[in-house]
């Protein structure tokens, strides 16, 4: 069986190495690297650590069992480790011992304890370590309390070791507690070590290159990748609610187009671009059609301390997203399959028939007109006696089905030694969206995506360190041939009664009176369809240059990666017929409409584009007694070709950081980003973004009472400030150069054709603005770290404060008579951004239970300071002072109520109301009625008009200024449940942004719906209720004041869901190797599953503004899954 095991290991490991296109090296243990020191007078805690950051050693120990500050002097070059731990031990009642990279320390047995233990009986004791998940530990120790003999367990966790009966054995792991167990005459015995919950994420991403957690000044946030997996294609989805400092909102669940947009502390800019930088392994590149299995971290760098050396592209914050790589282990396969079922959260409803057209006859008879349709007719439509002729369509619930599905495959490989070190993977993922489908062509939305990575680490020399990285995506997505946008707008534009989908016998229908017809559009117009290919690739050399100074190496990377588009569209018309009623014999009459046109010739189309990175650096990292002092400096530059452009996008940047540190006390960082960009002039080209935080370590303080640290284990406060910067201000590229445009010229009397002479000429369009340059934000953060109870709790809280300035707009208070025919552009505007964010986890174990807490919340309120705009006559009318996305319109008091009016009634009934004086108009609307909306008379002159009343920030904005998240783990014996809770605040809609798709009979009645909401709930003669949600239903002659962008349709977008739920179940591990698997699970998991609060009701609020829900509506997923790891 040995033999056999044997072959298929090796096996796997030819596989891995075929696939990564690397056979020249094999694990391996690689040969002990001399070791250089001189220093005087340290401690030996100190020389442990110039070791480890000058090689690759690791020391394990026990500080009961050495003198960590004890002072010694070493003067070794080039020495083997043994003769430096000789030294450095020599004459003391420490000794150690090596196993590869590990060096063990340990007190020494007295001399005549070993001769007794020597002449005790050995027996031999076999066991197995594993984790708290059951999972095997390769590599952990095995030690003999008090002496040098131990062992290493194998690839499968397995020991054997010969002792006495009364020893003592210990037993270590790199981030698990230590464990020390008697043997007392037991030759079994299996150990559980658990995880170290405060060795937990020591190492922490920033900007090129990692810093210790504990020595980290800037406002940063980082979420495992394991914590982002998620039912759905774009990884964008997962990420609302997960990190402080970060606000999300989803506008659409359509396949391929439903990526959500985020901010990192809010919006600054109302011209120029507000997404942060995202970089995935250094490297600017789109995020979404990542794999999440492939992502190791996913980092928010937040303040200037951060972002500075970024430069003019820092000042919207940075993501880096880092993906896994290889690790010294025995080669692990791991498998991950889901399939997943997608409901729509909250379609909008719309009237059937009869409610529709008794509305219409009600808004006539508001208006004073003849009802459209009589009693007898309209009872047609209410018993759909003919849906033929009298039919009720809900074109919504018609053409989209209630439920679709998705699929996802991802196969992992991950191992190496200490030579080489490999990650490879492999993803499929499929969705389809929720149109009807043509049973002869797809015109459905969805797409299908594959992932291939391959990230390479290989030690060519002990000091010599190679990386390479590829990956790609091929992507396939389908849609109808009009755009969904398009098509979802139609749906809601056609009233439902006046022809069917589809005839009863089949035929296709459609009205000259209705400019489309849905399904005809959806499923008989054709269908459009896109390939999408990304490849990246990476090299990265490093060299330990330990040679000139320790601590000092260099690094340098290039990267290409390339992008293409393919799209192509397929059209058709088809034939179709209106019904205008029925032969003797019941057979339908028919006028043909429209004639059929067959698929034609398919319209193509491509995009794409190269980018290419290059990058070097030179990096310093070294410690002095009580001193820590980094830095680096780095050059890069970038080229971005667009397939039609012929001019390429390019940047450069020189960058520096210097960090230092005494005695893990006093922190210090400076960094700064010098960056060209050829978007501005000669001149303006280049701009200086220096940062500097600061950090103190409270509880590392010698009056810091020791016995204070098992409860608040770490106190760290923080400060930066900065100047970070954008360089993507908005307007066309090269807006600082003139523009000239073709002109019809003068006229030069009439010509011989009898019409006008003109002569053309150019004339001069947009005005020379050389000084035009990046827009600047000075951020100020201020933060706290606190470690509770052993690490068991941690709680970050940062209030930052950010002034954007040089904004970029377009001269509003200079005259036309100055002679420009556009307004000048220039670097004018001014925002303001503040808030407070914060995230806390919690950690316990409890037998067999692991419970963890986790939360975390962002406010953030921006402010316009100043905006070039004409002195308003009331404050209220200024942009100046208000915020981004904010709602701007008239202020509803209520609705006119009868006791506003002075009441005629004449001889037949009929009723003339004459407001009352001293009751406030509008002008839109100068004789209002009853169930009508009142205004706020703002400036007090009695009359309401949209000149003068209407408010420019009335409402929270549209862009949440709160958003949170809070979830729960619990993991008992192999079970597994999470919950995880995710919301927003302070944030409001408009139902009546496109009155089109809203308000009924905006448009002529055959180019109109109603929503069922307007049924149920608006004010009549019989309900003159002030609580419903429309108005008096009434729009003469189209200027109803009703419709007025007003408060009445404003609604607060708040809400509160259940945003993602899973059980798992990991089956025994002794179960799994049954079948050769190291790990089995299975798992539910549910994605948006609930709205629990939210006051829009009538359709997801995260859509937003657009059409009142008339979008691809956001969908809850549930999948079952199964992850198997061998």
């Amino acid at each position: 069986m040995k033999q056999i095991k044997f072959k298929f290991r090796r096996k796997k490991i030819q596989v891995i190495l075929m696939i990564c296109c690397l056979q020249l090296f094999t694990p391996g243990r690689s040969i002990a690297q001399p070791i250089t020191i001189h220093q005087a007078d340290k401690s030996v805690r100190e020389i442990i650590r110039i070791i480890e950051k000058t090689s690759d050693m690791v020391f394990f120990y026990n500080n009961d069992d050495i003198d960590l500050n004890r002072k010694v002097s070493l003067n070794v070059n080039d020495q083997p480790i043994e003769k430096v731990l000789d030294l450095l031990f020599g004459n003391t009642q420490t000794t150690y011992r090596i196993d590869g990279r590990q060096v063990y320390i340990m007190k020494k047995q007295a001399k005549e304890e070993r001769v007794v233990q020597q002449q005790k009986k050995a027996i031999t004791v076999k066991g197995k370590v594993t984790d708290e998940k059951g999972e095997s530990l390769p590599g952990a120790t095995v030690i003999i309390v008090g002496s040098t003999k131990g062992v290493i367990t194998d690839v499968d966790g397995v020991y054997s070791i010969e002792v006495s009966p009364t020893d003592e054995l210990e037993f270590t792991y790199i981030g698990m507690e230590p464990q020390k167990v008697k043997v007392n005459n037991d030759t079994t015995l299996n150990i559980i070590l658990k995880e170290k919950v405060d060795e937990l994420e020591e190492i922490t991403v920033v900007g090129f290159g990692r810093q210790k957690k504990e020595s980290v000044v800037a406002a940063i946030t980082t979420v495992k990748g394991e914590e982002l997996r998620v039912p759905t294609r774009s990884l964008s989805t997962s990420l609302a609610g997960q990190f402080s400092g970060l606000i999300s909102v989803q506008r659409s669940g359509e396949p391929g187009y439903d990526n959500a947009e985020f901010w990192i502390r809010g919006v600054s800019s109302f011209a120029g671009g507000t997404n942060p930088l995202v970089l995935v392994d250094g490297v600017p590149r789109e995020m979404n059609d990542i794999e999440p299995d492939e992502i190791e971290t996913f980092t928010l760098l937040k303040d200037a301390s951060a972002t500075s050396i970024y430069g003019s592209e820092g000042a919207n914050g940075v993501v880096l997203i880092t993906s896994k790589r290889g690790r010294e282990q025995k080669p692990s396969i791991s498998y991950r399959g889901e399939v997943g079922v997608l409901t729509p959260i909250r379609i909008p409803r719309f009237a059937n028939s009869y409610d529709f057209l008794t509305l219409y006859n009600e808004r006539l008879t508001n208006d004073g007109d003849a009802k459209y349709i009589d009693d007898v007719e309209l009872e047609k439509y209410r018993t759909g006696e003919d849906p033929d002729l009298y039919p009720s369509v809900d074109w919504w619930g018609t053409l989209m089905a209630k439920h679709t599905s998705n699929t996802r495959h991802t196969l992992n490989f991950r191992g190496g030694g200490e030579r080489m070190r490999y990650f490879v993977s492999g993803a499929y993922f499929a969705e389809s969206g929720l149109f009807k489908q043509n049973n002869e062509y797809n015109n459905n939305a969805g797409l299908k995506r594959y992932n291939l990575r391959s990230n390479i680490d290989i030690n060519v020399t002990p000091t010599t360190f190679l990386r390479v990285d590829l990956s790609g995506q091929y992507l396939t997505t389908n849609y109808p041939s009009s755009s969904t946008s398009g098509l979802l707008s139609n749906f809601v534009q056609v009233p439902p009664h006046v022809i069917p989908a589809v005839y009863s016998d089949g035929t296709l229908s459609r009205s000259s009176d209705t400019w489309v017809q849905p399904y005809n559009e959806l499923m008989e117009s054709g269908y459009r369809k896109e390939w999408r290919t990304g490849l990246q690739s990476k090299v990265e050399l490093e060299q330990k240059l330990d040679f000139v100074t320790p601590g000092l190496k260099v690094k340098g990377a290039v990267s290409y990666d390339s992008n293409s588009i393919y799209y192509m569209t397929r059209s058709k018309t088809p034939a179709a017929y209106y019904a205008e009623g029925r032969l003797p014999n019941g057979n339908l009459i028919f006028n043909q409409i429209t004639n059929e046109t067959p698929f034609g010739t398919p319209t193509t189309s491509n995009s794409g584009n190269k980018n290419i990175y290059i990058e070097g650096s030179l990096n310093y990292d070294r410690a002095f007694d009580k001193h820590a002092v980094t830095g680096m400096l780095l050059y890069y530059q970038k080229d971005r070709q667009l397939h039609n452009n012929a001019l390429a996008f390019r940047k450069q940047a020189w960058i520096g950081r210097a960090t230092y540190a005494f005695d893990n006390r006093y922190l210090l960082e400076g960094s700064f980003g010098i960056t060209g960009s050829e978007q501005f002039a000669k001149g303006y080209r280049y701009g200086i973004f220096p940062a500097v935080g600061l950090g103190w370590n409270i509880t590392n303080e010698p009056f810091f009472p020791e016995n204070w640290l098992n409860t608040l284990s770490s106190l760290k406060l923080r400060a930066s400030v900065g100047k970070t910067g954008n360089d993507n201000t908005g307007g066309d590229r090269f807006l600082y150069k003139p523009s000239f445009n073709d002109d019809s010229g003068y006229s030069w009397g009439i010509g011989s054709t009898g019409t006008l002479n003109n002569v053309g000429g150019i004339i001069e369009g947009r005005f020379e603005s050389p000084s035009l340059s990046w827009e600047i934000e000075m951020k100020r953060n201020y933060g706290i770290d606190l470690m509770l109870f052993n690490g068991k709790a941690d709680l970050q809280v940062d209030y930052f404060d950010n002034l954007r300035t040089n904004i970029l707009m377009q001269r509003k208070t200079i005259s036309g008579a100055a002679g420009f025919r556009q307004a000048p552009w220039q670097n004018f505007g001014k925002v303001s951004n503040k808030g407070v964010d914060a995230a806390f986890n919690v950690h316990q174990i409890i037998g067999d239970w692991r419970l963890s807490l986790k939360g975390n919340f962002t406010f953030a309120r921006n402010k316009i300071l100043e905006y070039d705009e004409i002195p308003q006559s009331y404050p209220w009318m200024a942009v100046t002072g208000t915020r981004l996305f904010g709602l701007k319109g008239l202020a509803v008091d209520r609705l006119y109520r009868e006791d506003d009016f002075n009441i005629l009634v004449d001889a037949n009934g009929n009723k003339t109301y004459t407001l009352r004086e001293g009751v406030v108009h509008s002008e839109m609307l100068p004789n209002p009625m009853p169930g009508d909306i009142l205004y706020v008379d703002q400036n007090g002159d009695g009359v309401v008009d949209t000149n003068y009343d209407a408010v420019q920030d009335y409402v929270h904005p549209t862009v949440p200024e709160i958003m949170y998240g809070f979830g729960i783990n619990a993991t008992y014996k192999g079970i597994y449940v999470s919950l995880f809770f995710q919301g927003a605040g302070n944030t409001s809609l408009n139902l009546n942004n496109q009155p089109h798709l809203f308000q009924p009979f905006s448009e002529a009645i055959y180019n109109s719906s109603v929503r069922q909401e307007i049924i149920e709930s608006r004010w009549t003669e019989a309900n003159p209720s002030q609580d419903v949600f429309f108005p008096r239903i009434s729009f003469k002659n189209k200027t109803n004041t009703n419709s007025t962008l007003n408060s009445w349709f404003f609604r607060d977008a708040s809400y509160l869901r259940l945003k993602t739920v899973e059980l798992g179940y990991t089956i025994p591990e002794k179960m799994a190797a049954k079948v050769l698997m190291k790990q089995a699970r299975i798992y539910v998991m549910g994605q948006n599953v609930a709205l629990l609060y939210d006051k829009v009701k009538m359709f997801d609020p995260e859509l937003g503004n657009s059409g009142a829900g008339a979008r691809y509506p956001l969908t809850a997923t549930w999948s079952a899954g199964l992850e198997l790891t061998f």
